[in-house]
Order: structure tokens, then sequence, then C-alpha cells
């Protein structure tokens, strides 16, 4: 058996680490604890060779995209195209009531960009909001003409500045379509713009696909959008990663916080999709530990993170194993690990931004307030046991720090849109939509 401890690390292009929430329990009793993984690529990783990329554009042409919403939208697109690559692949779908395929999926090489500009300038607003039936035609662009699994990053750009209402139009039936992206090793970016668009559904599809939700609150920020995730493309030194926790005999799962994931017997499996220099991710696993002997090593659970490198084309594993000591249960209590206290505090600053735009939607803004203040109590102290510990991290504190002025900035900007105006009418006005989407995007739950 291997020597197991609270916490283990291992090296390669991307960096592991797992840690227990406590190195230590009182024996004769079972205890509540957490299993974190954290995985990172480095963010000075210089490729000699890039991964090729696979995009699908899917802009929404419906009635609503007025004024200068569809012309950012075509000239964003425009821009993505001139900053590929030669080798990089690009396709083009149009949606209102139905899905438009206008560029079948091709490289940049072979694009005729007058032909590609064309089509863009032909785009004309009309009809209702099908969704669900643009993000299917894209999906089925990708991969085709390179083997059906093509080697290179998969995403899909899906733009909307409406609800969608035609096909599947509810967050839970679009989620669907988040988790088959993902089984297909793709990502789509879901991106709002101005602040008519159902942030719940958009976000809802990108966070079951691992991808990124964006508020382009002006359809003028969509070409820094486009920038951002060309950015993460062209970056991207790993794909396909996924995380498998296998728990030991007498660990009982209560949870896994924020993430899909696949269970078959004991061996939790967690997609995390790729990875762009500089990015991490987490995985947290709350679990009942059932009281041991004194001075006895307890496994808790093995870990395996496999991965493809994209520059090498291989395949990668890292392994490590977890497990706590047993100690007298009149020692002193013990205190959970200061990374895994931040994660906490991650998921619990997110919860009560979505809990505060519920209720100022309702015209609770009072309501809104005391649940933001009432996280961010929860938070300081979260952040004063931390600082107690043994070991104090610099990086934790600043994630606290981030947590607290996330809650701050949510709380003064529902307060400014409620200013002068009945509670019912806020969210119906710009700054209260405006707020309620900018909400969703500050605390993601999954990254570091």
């Amino acid at each position: 058996m291997p020597h197991l401890t609270a916490r283990f690390e291992t090296d390669g292009l991307l960096h592991v680490e797992g840690r227990l929430g406590h190195a230590s329990l009182p024996a004769g009793s079972a205890r509540e604890s957490f299993v974190l993984v954290s995985v990172d690529a480095s963010s000075d990783r210089a490729l000699a060779r890039r991964p090729g990329v696979d995009v699908s554009i899917v802009i929404d042409r419906s009635g609503s995209m007025k004024g200068s919403r569809l012309r950012n939208a075509v000239a964003a697109a425009r821009g993505m195209v001139d900053r590929l690559g030669p080798d990089d692949r690009i396709s083009l779908v149009a949606y209102d009531d139905n899905a438009e395929l206008m560029l079948g999926p091709r490289s940049v090489r072979d694009l005729d960009r007058r032909t590609f500009d064309r089509l863009l300038a032909s785009l004309r607003r009309g009809g209702n909001t099908c969704l669900s039936c643009g993000l299917l035609l894209g999906l089925a662009q990708l991969g085709k003409g390179a083997g059906g699994r093509s080697e290179g990053v998969r995403r899909v750009l899906l733009l909307s500045d409406g609800k969608a209402n035609r096909g599947l139009t509810t967050p839970t039936a679009l989620r669907g379509l988040g988790d088959r992206a993902r089984r297909q090793d793709t990502a789509i970016a879901s991106i709002g713009i101005d602040v008519d668009y159902d942030e719940r559904t958009m976000f809802a599809v990108s966070e079951a696909s691992n991808g990124r939700h964006y508020f382009a609150e002006h359809p003028g920020m969509l070409a820094d959008v486009f920038e951002q995730e060309r950015r993460a493309l062209v970056g991207t030194v790993a794909d396909r990663a996924h995380v498998d926790v296998t728990l030991a005999e007498g660990i009982e799962l209560l949870e896994v916080v924020d993430r899909p994931h696949r269970r078959q017997g004991d061996t939790l499996s967690l997609p995390l999709g790729s990875f762009a220099a500089g990015e991490a991710k987490t995985v947290l696993l709350r679990v009942l530990v059932r009281g041991g002997e004194r001075a006895r090593t307890q496994p808790v659970a093995s870990v395996q993170l496999a991965y493809r490198d994209l520059e090498a084309g291989r395949d990668h594993t890292h392994r490590g194993d977890l497990g706590l000591l047993w100690v007298a249960p009149d020692e002193p209590a013990p205190t959970l690990d200061p990374a895994v206290e931040a994660r906490l505090g991650r998921k619990q600053a997110f919860d009560a931004l979505v809990a505060a735009n519920a209720a100022f939607e309702q015209g609770n803004v009072a309501a809104a307030e005391k649940t933001l203040e009432q996280a961010r109590d929860q938070i300081r102290v979260r952040r004063r046991r931390s600082a107690a510990a043994p070991e104090p991290a610099p990086a934790v504190d600043a994630d606290f720090e981030s947590q607290l002025q996330a809650l701050g900035s949510a709380s003064s900007t529902l307060r400014e849109a409620s200013r002068g105006v009945a509670p019912t009418a806020a969210p119906k006005k710009r700054k209260g939509k405006a707020s309620i989407r900018r909400n969703l995007q500050v605390a993601d739950p999954f990254s570091d």
C-alpha cells in the first residue's frame, strides 16, 4: 500500500494537487470531510507547435437582433477568422425560427474571404429564436472532414440577445445539449448580447459543456469577447482532461460540488475539458468518513487525472492517493484545510449571487442585499480561520479577497439599480437587468 498523506502533488504538462479537508479526525465517530483536486496548466508554457482549432460560430439572427447587435456580431465573426491560423477550421450557422448552415467547415487556408464576407453581410433579422436549432447544427459541423475526431480543440461560439422560444426552451433541456457537447469533447462559449437575453439558459449551456459564459452588455463588447475566446483556443495545451476519484472502502459520497460527473461503483469520473496556459480547474467532493482506530491511517481516495498533450500528441496520466490519520477523541478539533475553505467560500459566494438575483427579480431588494451581506460575513469567518492555519497561504487569502469584492460589487450594483424607482420596477429597468446578468458571471464556481 502506498504511503498515505492528506495531500499529494504531481507535475507534468498539467500540475495536479489533491488534498483532504482534514489531515486528521477524532477516532470513533463518523465525520464529514472533503476531497479537493486542483488541476492547472503553467502560465509560462510555450508551445513550439500549437494545436489546430475547430470553431463553429452560431449567430442569432432573430427579429430582436436590432440596431448594432447583428452588425457587431458580424464584425466579431470576421475578426475571429482574421486571427486564426491557416490550418484552423471554421463554420458558420445562423438561426431564427430554424437554423441555416451559411458556411460548412473548412480550413482558413481554403476559405474564400470575399465569399465569407458576403455571407456575413447577407444576414438579415427575422423570426423567433430557436437557440437549440442553431446549437445542434453548429455542433454537427465540428470534426467533419477531419476523421470525425480531430486532434485540435473544438469550440462553439453561441450568440443570442433573447429568450429561446422555439425548439428546446427550458434551461434543463438546453443543459442537455451542453452535456452532449461535453461528451463530444466540445466546449460551448455562450455570449449574451445586451440585457434582454435569458442568462440562466445561456449559463446552463456553457456550464454543462465546461465552457465560459460572457455578458456583452453593449454590442461593441463582442470583439473583445471573441478575442478572449481566440486567445484561450490558440493557447490550449491539453484537452480531453478528466479526473477519476475512487473512494476507499467505508467512505460515503455525500455530494459532488458544482460539477457534472458519472459514477460507476465507488469511482466518479469528472470531465474537465481543455486547459489553456494559466488555466486552473477544481473538483470538490463532500464525503463521510467513518470512525477508525486511534493512530491508524485511513485510506480515503485514489485520484487519477488523464489528458491529451496537444503538442506532443500523447496521452498522459497522473495518480495520487489520499489518507487521513485518526487521533485521540480528546485532541483539539481539527481545522479545515485553507484551500478547501477557500473553495467552499467560492461556492458560497456564487450561490449567494444567484439567490440575490432571484430576490431582486421579485422586487425584494432588501432580501437581495441581506443575502449578499450574510455571505460576506460567512466568508470573512472562513478567511479568519484560514489565516490562523499552521501554514496560511497568500493565494488563499487573495481568493477570499476576490470573493468579498465580488459580493460587495454585486450589492452596490443592485442598490444603484434600485435607486429612485419602486422595488418591483428595478429589475425591469436596464440597470437592473444588467446587474442581474453581470452577477452571474462574476463568480465562476469551477475555476481557481
